[in-house]
């Protein structure tokens, strides 16, 4: 490969993250309950020294992985990622910053986020004289500030002092690290990304991202972190149907750059491989995932990453063979509802550290990609298809949406 492009990782540490709802129980469901220790309960026994220390040995990974500081953090996602590329390729990573302040008026709602930007982009500029990598961030964006009365005007601020649009004919080679180049929405965390209230201050900010080009990546998985929201209210908060709607509404956003992170997740794909539904080719077109389909089907610059997929099985399903479906699906053009096709609007993403706990990372960046690369390379597609579509996801979609030549 020439190029390689994680579209969605993360690099921050314990003083990063609200530790305190954590420790109550607040981690939860699914990406997280999955790999904080199973639950976060257990975390919070493991405090008190309960008999969970062999599964805490399981997490040790990831636990460890909130100990290091954020330049010893990132010269281990280097070794990684050279060990896979072997070291003759142009790597970089976009981190994702998730947005954790709390929103109250007449306080101030910028601080914590800005001081957290400032710590990875102060990291990354004093590891980057020895770097071989570009480490490029997103900045997070709790979209309920919006309602405040410079809520608009914080971000765009934020984004004037550290944001970077790229040329169309800029490198990886030519970008200076620790410039952000988009802009990360986290929902669960509170906040419809198109709500009935509100909606123009939202539009607005959707109207600016458009004007200056900005990508945006939004979490759209059920299984979330949620903060104090319950599992109905993520659901709801994050479900595609609210982006299908918004550009539905709002034709003069079509070219707005969205990443639909996580593809639905490997439950999503699950969700939409019915094989009793035969009349339709054996898909649930009112599933999460094929409505993400529908998106990137119907507009030109929306993407979704792969990130935190499952490659492993349970007693009813093979996640593995799931994607390989999906695979072979839009090869075959099963997949009408629009002029896009999928293999053209993937993005490979790891979601690390939110998979080193999992069986298919196996304490290896290698490892976890592997289990992709052989998903794709066992789909019943032509061997020319399989490397377009690996060298897509990983080099030429990604550079698409980071504006990157």
């Amino acid at each position: 490969m020439k190029e390689f492009i994680d579209s969605h990782c993360h690099i921050f540490n314990i003083v990063d993250i609200p530790l305190y709802e954590t420790i109550q129980g607040k981690v939860n469901f699914n990406t997280f309950s999955k790999l904080f220790l199973g639950t976060a309960v257990p975390l919070a026994g493991a405090l008190y020294g309960t008999s969970k220390i062999k599964e805490i040995e399981k997490k040790k990974d990831f636990i460890k992985f909130f100990e290091r500081s954020l330049k010893d953090s990132i010269f281990k996602f280097e070794t990684h990622l050279l060990d896979l590329t072997g070291g003759d390729t142009d790597i970089l990573i976009t981190p994702l910053i998730i947005d954790f302040d709390s929103v109250k008026e007449d306080e101030d709602n910028f601080s914590n986020l800005e001081a957290q930007t400032k710590r990875l982009i102060d990291a990354i500029d004093k590891s980057s004289s020895k770097l071989k990598i570009k480490i490029c961030p997103f900045i997070g964006f709790d979209l309920r500030k919006l309602i405040l009365a410079d809520g608009l005007q914080q971000i765009q601020n934020l984004w004037k002092n550290y944001g970077f649009a790229p040329q169309k004919n800029t490198t990886i080679k030519e970008i200076k690290n620790g410039s952000i180049l988009g802009i990360k929405l986290y929902p669960p965390m509170g906040f419809n990304p198109y709500p009935a209230e509100n909606r123009e201050r939202y539009l607005k900010f959707y109207r600016w991202c458009v004007e200056k080009d900005i990508p945006i990546t939004v979490h759209c998985q059920e299984g979330s972190y949620g903060g104090n929201s319950t599992k109905k209210e993520i659901k709801n908060y994050t479900n595609p149907l609210n982006w299908l709607k918004l550009f539905n509404d709002n034709p003069e956003l079509k070219n707005l750059k969205v990443n639909f992170a996580h593809f639905g997740g490997e439950d999503g794909v699950e969700d939409m491989l019915d094989p009793l539904k035969i009349w339709v080719g054996g898909i649930d077109k009112n599933s999460w995932t094929y409505t993400i389909i529908k998106l990137l089907q119907k507009y030109p610059n929306t993407y979704s990453d792969i990130s935190a997929y499952s490659y492993g099985k349970n007693k009813l399903n093979d996640f593995s063979s799931n994607l390989k479906k999906v695979i072979e699906f839009d090869y075959k053009g099963k997949f009408i509802e629009g002029e896009f096709r999928l293999s053209d609007k993937l993005l490979w993403g790891s979601d690390v550290p939110m998979v080193l706990s999992d069986v298919c990372y196996e304490a290896h960046y290698k490892n976890y990609f592997n289990k992709f690369e052989k998903v794709v390379k066992s789909a019943n597609i032509s061997d020319l298809h399989k490397k377009e579509f690996l060298e897509n996801l990983v080099m030429n979609n990604p550079k698409e949406f980071l504006n990157l030549k």
